[in-house]
């Protein structure tokens, strides 16, 4: 330091002998860094806050908690937060005297973080000389709050598993209530929310990595791929697996969840004391401790996540009609309107009501001159139809036919009451039968 200019230098900096005296604590971005230990510790502010919305507000805001090291009991003051101002209108306007006991009780408790140490490092050993490098995120819900805890798990090359503290993040639990599945819910996606932002800054290469929760109604959710939910879950279900794969979602019980700590009310001096900061035992383990799946969903048919199977039956009528293909397995005309007129007389008889001989069983052997008749003409409009389509279809409609049917066209031709195309022109003013023109 004797190389800059006296001026330039800090107006608090000291001479430390590093093999004598001990390393102070340095503040970093509003922690408080142990050089000593290489550990993170907290600094509480001793300042008294009038006891309104506004001053629960600053204290609870006081505490700078960028890596939620202390979310469990950040979040038990915005629980309180939220409890004690209820009905209040006035920010400055004092809380309840029946409720500043619970509120010193809680203020009081924060002066048991000043003993934390939360160690720095992620690993005790160089990161690069790991065989493995797994980031593992845990995630929890109640009714009160959501929240998620990240946990970088390496194994040296001797086979020690080292786990450190990464970040966590915790929110109140949205009002009005919601059920607890779709709280678990929201819950994993603030996990994945979490990693988005790990795997952004964090600048280490991860071999995997693995997501747990203690609801197996939200790994129901995710690994699904036949039903379809309403939108709440629909939408976060989406969120998730657009980041995630539904194979790197595990069950974990909920006494070895770490992240459950974050949603319930912990005293501060206890927290050193549980796996909010070491994480959970399984990870200091090989054997595969924690659910793998495949998962399905939970009573589907009770749940009202899921939307309900609905069947839809349509019911066409289809129209059916001689086509004049089936002509051509006759060997005569005769024999062709000989068949026709059968079927007529069966259809007639069946339609008949008062007869008591239907269908086939009715039949005569000699069919009659009007039902030969009428066979003549349901094969002759078959075969209109098929062979001149469009032009039937323009003259119903009133329009001219089609210029590529010129020939029809010169013979001026026109659709009777029966459907059948006559020759029209002149003929139609003359004094003789339909027929006869």
């Amino acid at each position: 330091m004797e190389a800059f200019p006296t001026e330039d230098r800090a107006k608090d900096l000291k001479d430390l002998d590093l093999g004598v005296d001990p390393l102070p604590v340095q503040r970093s971005l509003g922690l408080c860094w142990d050089l000593q230990s290489d550990s993170f510790t907290y600094h509480v502010p001793k300042d008294s806050k009038p006891f309104t919305c506004r001053g629960v507000l600053s204290t609870v805001n006081s505490l700078y908690d960028p890596l939620g090291l202390v979310a469990p009991i950040v979040m038990q003051g915005k629980a309180l937060l939220r409890e004690l101002s209820c009905g209040m209108k006035d920010w400055d306007e004092p809380l309840p005297p029946e409720k500043h006991e619970k509120w010193v009780l809680w203020k009081n408790s924060l002066q048991a973080l000043e003993s934390l140490q939360i160690p720095r490092c992620y690993s005790s050993g160089t990161l690069s000389t790991m065989r493995l490098k797994e980031l593992c995120i845990f995630s929890d819900a109640s009714l009160i709050a959501i929240g998620a805890v990240a946990y970088l798990h390496t194994v040296s090359c001797d086979g020690q598993h080292h786990v450190g503290f990464v970040m966590a993040k915790s929110k109140l639990a949205p009002r009005p209530a919601h059920t607890v599945p779709r709280l678990e819910l929201c819950a994993a996606v603030l996990s994945v929310e979490m990693y988005e932002l790990i795997r952004d800054e964090l600048d280490i290469k991860l071999d995997s990595v693995k997501f747990h929760t203690d609801s197996r109604i939200v790994l129901g959710y995710i690994h699904n791929t036949s039903r379809r939910f309403h939108m709440y879950v629909a939408n976060r279900v989406t969120r998730i697996r657009a980041s995630t794969q539904p194979n790197q979602w595990h069950y974990i019980q909920t006494e070895l969840n770490p992240a459950d700590q974050a949603t319930r009310f912990i005293p501060a001096a206890d927290l050193q004391n549980t796996t909010w900061f070491s994480g959970p035992h399984l990870l200091y383990s090989d054997i595969e401790s924690h659910g793998t799946g495949p998962f399905t969903l939970i009573e589907p048919e009770e749940d009202k996540e899921i939307c309900p199977k609905v069947k839809v039956l349509k019911t066409t009528t289809l129209t059916s009609q001689l086509s004049s293909e089936r002509f051509e397995r006759f060997s005569s005309w005769t024999t062709l309107c000989r068949v026709i007129s059968r079927l007529i007389h069966v259809t007639r008889s069946l339609k008949q009501k008062t007869n008591g001989q239907k269908g086939w069983k009715s039949f005569s052997e000699t069919p009659s001159v009007q039902e030969l008749t009428q066979a003549k003409e349901v094969i002759i409009r078959a075969v209109q139809q098929d062979t001149y389509k469009e032009a039937f279809k323009n003259l119903k409609e009133g329009r001219q036919t089609n210029t590529k049917c010129d020939i029809l066209r010169k013979l001026n031709p026109v659709v009777d009451e029966d459907d059948l195309l006559r020759v029209g022109g002149r003929l139609s003013s003359a004094d003789l039968t339909e027929n006869e023109k």
